[in-house]
């Protein structure tokens, strides 16, 4: 791919005033996303921003980004290009190539009407989903709402261009497998994100893919024709009773259950659905408790469905089992072999601007009586992506190993170790190792937020620990199992 990318950043000059180094919200977004684009495809990348201070308009090529906020909202010249946009696109899906990004929150009715029916990505919860506008970018609370979802905006504009250079769209998209992942309520917007990511990047289509309407009968006929797309769907239920449209007292995570109960007692043959009620409701409002009760007493109300309530983590391995083990996506589970297995498995990580320099990891841990797991670096971002996940569910233990490579590509390493328990593993992990000399004086902080021992000496003396601490742990973990057999 060398055809240049251009991406056009519309925004409201006020939303891009200096907070740090001299640099506003919308130069340090554009920066990342730059940065987080170079390692995601191969492909010169061009960032045109464009503020209501600009006199000239967003040419019609390209990706388009809006970063939405009450200010963009009060900008004439930022709502005239959106409008332009569509209007010298009339002919084109130009709504594939936008991409809104919402820096502050909005209410539904504020939001520019082209744009209500497109994906979204917020950028402005905290570590605790709750509304808060993002300055610090290193933080805790940026872990989950800033660079999560800077993954999600970058993977989603890779596949896009995937998809702009296939010239059988259509067909491709026909093949693939749909589910209807329902809208939660806020407690759980976290656990679903996650969720959500983790079925495209193994290949599904993931409905509803925009904001829901805000009245009741818009919303029961656009979940009524997303369900038509999907062959299974998913309800996580939390505390929060959720969103409620207007014309109505149910919220819509009611609504989608009792649609998606309907359709499922329509097509008992082709469509699934798996409910998941979290153990943690002791500060659920009394409707919310109505409605749970009502899914576990009422066989109307979870016709077709399979219903836990368990831990997160054991919920995430069902569901893996569900779509993995029974066929909608078996192949990937085969990736890597399934002998039986005698020795400790190590998953080495690092990126390919650090492959001269991992070699002497690599032959250090060679030395031991272990096996060791290292991808290529080179290949399209799916195939990587589903290797990747193979080798998190394969793996005894992982070390994630820097040189030059930035520290965000360390985060989203150590927070895939941290999800690794979600992907559908069936053994725990062992042990993890951060080995980086740019940790020094950082140590405290990665084990307490990424939960790794930290390696930042030249010598591999904790390397060597770690490794036979594996290999003990790994002999003992067999030993109970065949003292069970």
């Amino acid at each position: 791919m060398s055809e240049k990318l251009e991406i056009n950043i519309i925004y409201a000059e006020e939303d891009n005033k200096p907070i740090l180094q001299n640099r506003g919200w919308v130069s340090y977004f554009e920066k990342f996303l730059y940065m987080m684009l170079k390692q995601t495809m191969n492909r010169k990348i061009q960032i045109n921003l464009i503020s209501d201070a600009e006199g000239n308009d967003a040419e019609s090529k390209g990706i388009y980004i809006p970063v939405l906020s009450p200010d963009f909202i009060l900008s004439g010249a930022c709502l005239d290009r959106i409008e332009n946009l569509f209007i010298v696109n009339k002919t084109d899906k130009i709504q594939d190539r936008i991409f809104p990004v919402f820096k502050s929150s909005l209410s539904y009715i504020d939001i520019p009407e082209k744009l209500r029916a497109l994906r979204g990505y917020i950028f402005y919860l905290n570590s605790e989903n709750q509304e808060q506008e993002l300055l610090d970018f290193f933080s805790k609370e940026a872990e989950k709402g800033y660079w999560m979802k800077m993954v999600d905006l970058c993977f989603d504009i890779y596949e896009t261009i995937l998809n702009m250079n296939q010239k059988n769209k259509g067909d491709k998209e026909h093949g693939r497998k749909a589910i209807y992942l329902a809208e939660t309520g806020q407690d759980l917007s976290g656990a679903r994100n996650i969720i959500k990511r983790e079925l495209t990047r193994h290949g599904y289509e993931v409905y509803p893919k925009s904001l829901l309407p805000h009245n009741v009968s818009d919303v029961k006929k656009s979940i009524k024709e997303d369900l038509l797309k999907c062959t299974f769907s998913i309800h996580m239920i939390g505390a929060s009773y959720g969103t409620i449209p207007n014309g109505t007292e149910s919220s819509i995570m009611d609504i989608q259950n009792v649609l998606a109960s309907e359709y499922a007692e329509k097509n008992p043959q082709k469509f699934n659905r798996l409910i998941w009620i979290s153990p943690g409701l002791k500060f659920a409002s009394e409707k919310q408790k109505s409605f749970i009760h009502n899914i576990k007493r009422d066989d109307k109300a979870s016709f077709g469905a399979e219903v836990l309530q368990t831990s997160l983590e054991d919920f995430k391995n069902t569901l893996w089992e569900e779509l993995l083990d029974k066929g909608l996506n078996r192949k990937l589970r085969n990736t890597f072999h399934n002998k039986e297995q005698d020795k400790a498995i190590i998953y080495l990580i690092y990126d390919e601007i650090d492959s001269n320099e991992v070699e002497s990891i690599k032959k250090e841990i060679l030395q031991y009586d272990v096996e060791l797991i290292v991808l290529d670096n080179k290949g399209e971002l799916m195939d990587l992506r589903n290797k990747h996940i193979d080798a998190l569910k394969e793996m005894d233990a992982a070390i994630v190993f820097q040189k030059n490579v930035n520290n965000q590509w360390v985060y989203m390493k150590l927070l895939d170790l941290l999800k690794a328990p979600g992907f559908g593993r069936s053994k725990p992990i062992l042990g993890k190792l951060f080995k980086s000399k740019l940790a020094k004086g950082s140590e405290d902080e990665y084990i307490s937020r990424y939960e790794v021992e930290v390696d930042v000496n030249k010598n591999s003396k904790i390397l060597s620990k770690f490794i036979n601490d594996i290999k003990l742990a790994f002999e003992n973990s067999q030993s109970k199992m065949a003292a069970k057999s």
